[in-house]
């Protein structure tokens, strides 16, 4: 006999709100609606909900008022990117117009997607072995853990994100992929921690949370200090 799972309705994963982290912020280049090279900056919750979105021309930002303003919305979160050099690098063609000290932060918290679907890569084959070792001592059946959502490939995943029709421009159309990239990450690691805690067995791992423990301690600790730190 098979051995039962909890419904989803006794779960309880918080959604978006991730206390003492802030979130990510993701910048892009590329050409605005009027085909003049700009930036996108995008604020995003720690879970990938974007909660302002803004471009600016890139031989503007000097002489924008704003611009500043906007970047020191991203203080306290983690840059976020496809890889660790885009990201850097767009930060290096902006910080001759923003204070030092918000540089140096951003430029200390740099997150890649890769990075993130492998850590969920991780435990899911973690979980995996556990539910083997649980099968070797019970009477019972166990089915294998089902995944709603295979971990897809970083390219693929970028590929498949690249076009976005809703897009004003193809700056806002960069930003928005990075940013759908979050979400569906995050949302892989939601449905990963909802398969496990299905399982009563697995509990001991740990009551579910709502990102994996490395991106996690990321997001908090570039919320807490205002400085470069390594983990």
């Amino acid at each position: 006999m098979a051995e039962p799972e909890e419904s989803e309705s006794e779960l309880s994963i918080p959604v978006d709100y991730v206390p003492g982290a802030r979130g990510h912020a993701v910048l892009a280049v590329g050409p605005d609606t009027a085909g003049a090279e700009a930036v996108a900056v995008w604020r995003l919750s720690p879970t990938g909900r974007a909660g302002g979105a803004w471009v600016v021309r890139l031989d503007e930002v000097a002489q924008d008022d704003q611009f500043a303003r906007i970047m020191w919305m991203l203080q306290g979160r983690c840059l976020v990117g496809w890889d660790r050099e885009t990201s850097t690098m767009i930060l290096d063609r902006i910080a001759h117009v923003l204070p030092q000290e918000l540089v140096s932060t951003l430029r200390g918290y740099v997150l890649t997607n890769p990075e993130l679907l492998t850590e969920i890569t991780e435990h899911r084959s973690a979980y995996a072995e556990a539910v083997d070792r649980q099968r070797a001592v019970s009477t019972s059946k166990l089915a294998p853990l089902a995944w709603p959502t295979e971990v897809p490939d970083h390219d693929d995943l970028a590929i498949r994100l690249a076009v976005q029709p809703r897009a004003a421009s193809p700056v806002a159309g960069t930003a928005l992929a990075l940013t759908s990239a979050v979400a569906i990450t995050a949302q892989l690691w939601q449905d990963t921690e909802q398969a496990r805690y299905r399982r009563k067995y697995l509990r001991a791992l740990g009551d579910p949370q709502p990102l994996p423990p490395r991106w996690l301690a990321w997001l908090r600790a570039a919320a807490d200090s205002s400085a470069p730190a390594t983990i």
